[in-house]
Protein backbone atom coordinates (compact mmCIF):
# COMPACT_ATOMS: atom_id res chain seq x y z
CA UNK A 1 0.00 0.00 0.00
CA UNK A 2 1.61 3.11 -1.15
CA UNK A 3 1.99 6.07 1.44
CA UNK A 4 0.75 9.76 0.24
CA UNK A 5 1.74 13.02 1.46
CA UNK A 6 -1.04 13.32 3.65
CA UNK A 7 -0.13 10.53 5.89
CA UNK A 8 0.95 11.59 9.18
CA UNK A 9 4.45 9.99 9.49
CA UNK A 10 5.02 11.65 6.15
CA UNK A 11 4.06 14.78 6.91
CA UNK A 12 6.49 14.78 10.13
CA UNK A 13 9.25 13.90 8.27
CA UNK A 14 9.01 16.78 5.62
CA UNK A 15 8.79 18.92 8.25
CA UNK A 16 11.86 17.93 9.82
CA UNK A 17 14.04 18.22 6.86
CA UNK A 18 12.42 21.35 6.39
CA UNK A 19 13.55 22.62 10.02
CA UNK A 20 16.85 20.82 9.11
CA UNK A 21 18.08 22.52 5.77
CA UNK A 22 16.50 26.21 7.47
CA UNK A 23 18.94 25.70 10.24
CA UNK A 24 21.99 25.07 8.11
CA UNK A 25 20.95 27.98 5.52
CA UNK A 26 21.03 30.04 8.92
CA UNK A 27 24.03 28.89 10.13
CA UNK A 28 25.79 29.43 6.92
CA UNK A 29 24.66 33.00 6.81
CA UNK A 30 26.29 33.94 9.93
CA UNK A 31 29.31 35.52 10.13
CA UNK A 32 32.69 34.64 12.28
CA UNK A 33 32.60 36.78 15.06
CA UNK A 34 34.99 40.29 15.05
CA UNK A 35 38.21 40.53 17.39
CA UNK A 36 38.16 41.80 20.45
CA UNK A 37 39.48 45.97 19.98
CA UNK A 38 43.35 46.32 21.73
CA UNK A 39 42.88 47.48 25.39
CA UNK A 40 42.99 50.91 26.77
CA UNK A 41 46.19 51.81 28.30
CA UNK A 42 47.77 54.66 29.32
CA UNK A 43 51.81 55.65 28.64
CA UNK A 44 54.08 57.87 29.45
CA UNK A 45 57.84 59.04 29.00
CA UNK A 46 59.62 58.34 32.15
CA UNK A 47 60.62 61.70 33.99
CA UNK A 48 64.50 62.47 34.31
CA UNK A 49 64.95 64.57 37.28
CA UNK A 50 68.00 65.39 39.69
CA UNK A 51 67.98 63.48 42.63
CA UNK A 52 69.35 62.69 46.23
CA UNK A 53 69.53 59.73 48.05
CA UNK A 54 67.48 59.93 51.36
CA UNK A 55 66.80 57.79 54.53
CA UNK A 56 63.77 57.68 56.80
CA UNK A 57 63.90 57.47 60.77
CA UNK A 58 60.78 57.36 63.52
CA UNK A 59 61.80 60.03 65.61
CA UNK A 60 60.34 62.18 68.84
CA UNK A 61 59.88 65.71 69.23
CA UNK A 62 61.45 67.50 71.93
CA UNK A 63 62.10 70.74 73.66
CA UNK A 64 64.88 72.42 73.15
CA UNK A 65 64.78 73.80 76.72
CA UNK A 66 62.71 72.37 79.56
CA UNK A 67 63.60 73.87 83.37
CA UNK A 68 61.71 73.39 86.78
CA UNK A 69 60.50 76.62 87.87
CA UNK A 70 60.85 76.39 91.75
CA UNK A 71 60.87 78.21 94.93
CA UNK A 72 64.40 78.88 96.26
CA UNK A 73 63.16 80.61 99.62
CA UNK A 74 60.16 79.82 102.24
CA UNK A 75 56.85 81.31 102.01
CA UNK A 76 53.14 81.77 101.70
CA UNK A 77 52.34 81.74 97.54
CA UNK A 78 50.28 85.02 97.17
CA UNK A 79 49.97 85.29 93.23
CA UNK A 80 49.82 83.67 90.06
CA UNK A 81 50.31 85.93 87.17
CA UNK A 82 49.81 83.26 84.03
CA UNK A 83 47.45 81.05 82.52
CA UNK A 84 48.63 77.45 82.18
CA UNK A 85 49.36 76.50 79.04
CA UNK A 86 50.11 80.20 77.80
CA UNK A 87 53.23 81.49 76.12
CA UNK A 88 55.29 83.68 78.14
CA UNK A 89 58.25 86.01 77.27
CA UNK A 90 61.96 86.20 79.03
CA UNK A 91 61.84 88.04 82.13
CA UNK A 92 57.56 88.05 82.72
CA UNK A 93 56.47 87.39 86.12
CA UNK A 94 54.82 84.21 86.75
CA UNK A 95 54.73 83.77 90.70
CA UNK A 96 54.98 86.20 93.33
CA UNK A 97 56.16 84.42 97.12
CA UNK A 98 55.05 86.41 100.18
CA UNK A 99 57.60 89.64 100.01
CA UNK A 100 57.29 91.45 103.26
CA UNK A 101 59.49 89.92 105.44
CA UNK A 102 62.19 89.78 103.25
CA UNK A 103 61.98 93.14 101.99
CA UNK A 104 62.27 94.43 105.94
CA UNK A 105 65.28 92.18 105.95
CA UNK A 106 66.77 94.22 102.78
CA UNK A 107 66.22 97.27 104.91
CA UNK A 108 67.73 96.32 107.94
CA UNK A 109 70.88 94.73 106.29
CA UNK A 110 70.81 98.03 103.82
CA UNK A 111 70.36 100.41 107.40
CA UNK A 112 73.50 97.85 108.89
CA UNK A 113 75.54 98.30 105.58
CA UNK A 114 75.11 101.96 105.72
CA UNK A 115 76.45 102.49 109.76
CA UNK A 116 79.67 100.33 108.63
CA UNK A 117 80.18 102.62 105.67
CA UNK A 118 79.98 105.77 108.01
CA UNK A 119 82.08 104.04 110.73
CA UNK A 120 84.73 102.70 107.93
CA UNK A 121 84.99 106.18 106.67
CA UNK A 122 85.37 107.98 109.86
CA UNK A 123 87.65 105.46 111.21
CA UNK A 124 90.54 105.89 107.83
CA UNK A 125 89.96 110.03 108.51
CA UNK A 126 91.15 109.50 112.45
CA UNK A 127 93.83 107.33 111.36
CA UNK A 128 95.32 109.44 109.14
CA UNK A 129 95.45 111.98 112.32
CA UNK A 130 97.18 109.21 114.50
CA UNK A 131 93.59 109.45 116.66
CA UNK A 132 92.88 105.90 115.90
CA UNK A 133 94.31 102.44 115.59
CA UNK A 134 94.78 100.26 112.60
CA UNK A 135 93.60 97.48 114.58
CA UNK A 136 89.93 99.91 115.16
CA UNK A 137 90.44 100.56 111.73
CA UNK A 138 91.03 96.67 110.17
CA UNK A 139 87.62 95.78 112.46
CA UNK A 140 85.35 98.51 111.00
CA UNK A 141 86.62 97.20 107.67
CA UNK A 142 85.33 93.72 108.70
CA UNK A 143 82.40 95.23 109.92
CA UNK A 144 81.49 97.24 106.70
CA UNK A 145 82.18 93.86 104.08
CA UNK A 146 80.03 91.79 106.13
CA UNK A 147 77.12 94.38 106.00
CA UNK A 148 78.04 94.30 102.53
CA UNK A 149 77.76 90.56 102.03
CA UNK A 150 74.53 89.94 103.91
CA UNK A 151 72.96 93.03 102.43
CA UNK A 152 73.53 91.30 98.75
CA UNK A 153 72.05 88.27 100.45
CA UNK A 154 69.16 90.21 101.97
CA UNK A 155 68.18 91.31 97.95
CA UNK A 156 69.32 88.27 96.54
CA UNK A 157 66.33 86.30 98.82
CA UNK A 158 64.28 88.91 98.20
CA UNK A 159 64.73 88.55 94.63
CA UNK A 160 63.92 84.79 94.59
CA UNK A 161 59.99 86.14 95.91
CA UNK A 162 59.26 86.48 92.06
CA UNK A 163 59.59 84.07 89.79
CA UNK A 164 60.33 84.81 86.24
CA UNK A 165 60.71 83.40 82.95
CA UNK A 166 64.19 82.20 82.12
CA UNK A 167 63.19 82.46 78.29
CA UNK A 168 60.65 82.90 75.84
CA UNK A 169 58.40 79.48 76.27
CA UNK A 170 55.55 77.49 76.62
CA UNK A 171 53.74 77.56 79.86
CA UNK A 172 52.60 74.00 81.91
CA UNK A 173 50.27 73.99 84.63
CA UNK A 174 50.90 75.40 88.20
CA UNK A 175 51.41 73.14 90.75
CA UNK A 176 50.72 74.84 93.52
CA UNK A 177 48.08 77.06 94.62
CA UNK A 178 47.96 80.69 95.94
CA UNK A 179 47.75 80.23 99.57
CA UNK A 180 50.42 77.47 100.19
CA UNK A 181 53.01 77.06 102.23
CA UNK A 182 56.34 76.66 100.28
CA UNK A 183 58.53 75.44 102.80
CA UNK A 184 62.45 75.13 102.86
CA UNK A 185 63.95 72.31 100.84
CA UNK A 186 67.51 71.46 99.63
CA UNK A 187 66.30 70.70 96.00
CA UNK A 188 63.22 73.80 96.11
CA UNK A 189 59.48 73.23 95.41
CA UNK A 190 58.46 73.26 92.03
CA UNK A 191 56.02 75.50 91.18
CA UNK A 192 55.55 74.46 87.22
CA UNK A 193 57.06 73.37 83.95
CA UNK A 194 58.40 76.01 81.24
CA UNK A 195 59.53 74.71 78.01
CA UNK A 196 61.07 76.05 74.76
CA UNK A 197 59.98 75.09 71.68
CA UNK A 198 61.30 77.85 69.12
CA UNK A 199 63.63 76.36 67.78
CA UNK A 200 62.54 72.87 68.56
CA UNK A 201 64.71 69.37 68.58
CA UNK A 202 63.84 66.58 67.04
CA UNK A 203 65.43 62.84 67.72
CA UNK A 204 66.14 59.75 66.03
CA UNK A 205 68.55 57.07 65.73
CA UNK A 206 70.61 55.41 63.11
CA UNK A 207 71.26 51.65 63.53
CA UNK A 208 74.78 50.23 63.32
CA UNK A 209 74.34 48.67 59.65
CA UNK A 210 73.01 51.67 57.95
CA UNK A 211 76.17 53.82 60.16
CA UNK A 212 78.77 52.04 58.77
CA UNK A 213 77.14 51.48 55.21
CA UNK A 214 76.71 55.71 55.43
CA UNK A 215 80.42 56.01 56.48
CA UNK A 216 82.23 54.01 53.58
CA UNK A 217 80.18 55.96 51.04
CA UNK A 218 79.62 59.38 52.12
CA UNK A 219 81.98 60.29 55.29
CA UNK A 220 85.39 61.07 54.95
CA UNK A 221 87.71 63.20 56.68
CA UNK A 222 87.27 66.59 54.73
CA UNK A 223 83.26 66.36 55.30
CA UNK A 224 83.01 64.62 58.53
CA UNK A 225 82.66 68.01 60.72
CA UNK A 226 81.13 69.63 57.74
CA UNK A 227 77.80 66.90 57.86
CA UNK A 228 76.82 68.17 61.13
CA UNK A 229 75.14 71.71 61.56
CA UNK A 230 74.44 71.66 57.37
CA UNK A 231 72.49 67.84 56.59
CA UNK A 232 69.44 69.21 55.64
CA UNK A 233 66.42 67.18 57.76
CA UNK A 234 63.02 66.97 56.71
CA UNK A 235 60.36 65.89 59.37
CA UNK A 236 56.31 65.07 59.03
CA UNK A 237 53.96 64.57 61.74
CA UNK A 238 51.06 61.53 61.45
CA UNK A 239 48.87 63.11 59.26
CA UNK A 240 51.00 64.89 56.93
CA UNK A 241 52.55 64.53 53.51
CA UNK A 242 55.66 65.76 51.53
CA UNK A 243 57.98 66.56 55.18
CA UNK A 244 56.74 70.03 55.39
CA UNK A 245 58.85 70.84 58.39
CA UNK A 246 62.48 71.72 57.52
CA UNK A 247 65.70 71.61 59.93
CA UNK A 248 69.24 70.36 60.13
CA UNK A 249 71.48 67.95 61.80
CA UNK A 250 72.67 69.99 64.98
CA UNK A 251 74.24 66.81 66.90
CA UNK A 252 75.51 63.24 66.76
CA UNK A 253 76.18 61.16 69.45
CA UNK A 254 79.65 60.08 69.95
CA UNK A 255 79.45 56.44 70.52
CA UNK A 256 76.30 53.62 70.03
CA UNK A 257 73.88 52.75 72.77
CA UNK A 258 75.21 49.29 73.76
CA UNK A 259 71.75 48.14 74.31
CA UNK A 260 70.06 49.20 70.92
CA UNK A 261 72.59 49.08 68.87
CA UNK A 262 72.25 52.58 67.53
CA UNK A 263 73.70 56.07 67.36
CA UNK A 264 71.39 58.78 68.70
CA UNK A 265 71.51 62.09 66.22
CA UNK A 266 69.18 65.27 66.69
CA UNK A 267 67.27 68.00 64.06
CA UNK A 268 66.92 71.53 65.18
CA UNK A 269 63.81 72.98 63.51
CA UNK A 270 62.43 76.31 63.75
CA UNK A 271 58.38 75.90 65.07
CA UNK A 272 57.35 79.60 64.54
CA UNK A 273 53.68 78.24 64.56
CA UNK A 274 54.43 75.79 67.17
CA UNK A 275 52.77 72.56 65.47
CA UNK A 276 55.46 70.55 66.69
CA UNK A 277 54.53 70.06 70.10
CA UNK A 278 57.05 67.54 72.92
CA UNK A 279 56.41 64.21 72.85
CA UNK A 280 54.69 63.79 69.79
CA UNK A 281 56.35 61.10 67.10
CA UNK A 282 57.96 62.42 64.30
CA UNK A 283 58.99 60.45 60.97
CA UNK A 284 62.09 62.12 59.98
CA UNK A 285 63.73 62.18 56.26
CA UNK A 286 67.50 62.97 56.03
CA UNK A 287 68.98 63.44 52.82
CA UNK A 288 72.77 62.42 52.00
CA UNK A 289 75.48 62.17 49.09
CA UNK A 290 75.49 64.07 46.21
CA UNK A 291 73.00 65.36 43.69
CA UNK A 292 71.96 63.22 40.59
CA UNK A 293 70.03 62.44 37.33
CA UNK A 294 67.61 59.83 37.79
CA UNK A 295 65.02 57.84 35.55
CA UNK A 296 61.40 57.97 37.57
CA UNK A 297 58.70 56.44 37.01
CA UNK A 298 55.51 55.84 38.68
CA UNK A 299 55.73 52.80 41.83
CA UNK A 300 52.05 51.78 40.50
CA UNK A 301 53.20 50.82 37.02
CA UNK A 302 55.43 47.98 38.41
CA UNK A 303 54.65 44.54 38.66
CA UNK A 304 56.97 41.82 40.28
CA UNK A 305 57.07 38.06 39.78
CA UNK A 306 59.87 35.22 40.30
CA UNK A 307 62.08 36.95 37.82
CA UNK A 308 62.05 40.52 40.15
CA UNK A 309 60.69 43.51 38.85
CA UNK A 310 59.30 43.96 35.23
CA UNK A 311 57.40 46.69 33.14
CA UNK A 312 55.81 47.09 29.83
CA UNK A 313 56.94 48.89 27.46
CA UNK A 314 55.51 50.19 24.02
CA UNK A 315 57.32 50.24 20.81
CA UNK A 316 56.26 52.10 17.54
CA UNK A 317 54.19 49.71 16.20
CA UNK A 318 51.95 50.00 19.52
CA UNK A 319 52.99 46.37 21.06
CA UNK A 320 53.73 46.29 24.32
CA UNK A 321 56.97 44.44 25.59
CA UNK A 322 57.90 43.16 29.16
CA UNK A 323 61.05 44.63 30.25
CA UNK A 324 62.68 43.55 33.28
CA UNK A 325 64.01 46.62 35.65
CA UNK A 326 65.97 47.04 38.72
CA UNK A 327 64.83 49.64 40.84
CA UNK A 328 66.70 51.89 43.07
CA UNK A 329 65.56 54.48 45.54
CA UNK A 330 61.61 55.14 45.97
CA UNK A 331 60.71 59.02 45.98
CA UNK A 332 57.17 59.52 46.74
CA UNK A 333 54.67 57.97 44.54
CA UNK A 334 57.64 57.35 41.83
CA UNK A 335 60.69 54.45 41.72
CA UNK A 336 64.24 54.91 40.32
CA UNK A 337 64.98 52.69 37.64
CA UNK A 338 68.64 51.89 37.46
CA UNK A 339 69.08 49.07 35.14
CA UNK A 340 66.58 48.30 32.29
CA UNK A 341 64.88 51.48 31.02
CA UNK A 342 66.32 54.50 29.18
CA UNK A 343 65.02 57.67 29.20
CA UNK A 344 63.31 57.62 25.64
CA UNK A 345 61.19 54.02 26.31
CA UNK A 346 57.47 54.49 26.36
CA UNK A 347 55.95 53.26 29.78
CA UNK A 348 52.92 51.28 30.12
CA UNK A 349 51.84 53.12 33.36
CA UNK A 350 48.30 51.77 33.48
CA UNK A 351 45.84 49.31 31.94
CA UNK A 352 49.01 46.80 32.34
CA UNK A 353 46.66 44.22 33.93
CA UNK A 354 44.80 43.47 30.78
CA UNK A 355 47.79 43.20 28.30
CA UNK A 356 49.98 40.29 27.94
CA UNK A 357 53.44 40.06 26.11
CA UNK A 358 53.51 40.82 22.43
CA UNK A 359 49.92 42.71 22.30
CA UNK A 360 49.15 45.66 20.38
CA UNK A 361 47.49 48.38 22.31
CA UNK A 362 45.03 51.23 21.84
CA UNK A 363 47.47 53.83 24.47
CA UNK A 364 46.68 57.41 25.90
CA UNK A 365 49.54 59.78 26.11
CA UNK A 366 50.09 61.24 29.77
CA UNK A 367 53.53 62.95 31.26
CA UNK A 368 54.59 62.55 34.95
CA UNK A 369 54.56 65.12 37.16
CA UNK A 370 58.04 66.39 38.47
CA UNK A 371 58.91 65.86 42.07
CA UNK A 372 58.71 68.92 44.40
CA UNK A 373 62.07 70.45 44.23
CA UNK A 374 63.76 71.02 48.35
Amino acid sequence: MSMTFKHPLVRVLLLGCTLAVSLALTACDKKAPAPPPPPQVTVAKPLVQDVRNYELFDGNVSALLSVNLEARVPGYLTKILFEDGAYVKKDQLLFIIEQDQYLQQVHLTQAVFDEAKIEITRQKALLKDNATSQASVDKAMSSYLQAEANLKLAKINYGYTEVRAPFDGLMGRHLIDVGNYLGSSPNGVKLAVIQKINPIYVYFSINERDLLKFQSKYVNDTNRKSLVNKLPVFVELQGEKGFPHEGTLDFAANLLNTSTGSLQLRAELKNDKFELVPGLYAKVMVYYGESRKAILIPTQSMQVDQQGNYIFVMDEAKKVQRRNITIGQKFSQLSEVTQGLSETDVVVINGFISVSNGQVVNPTTVSIDPLPTR
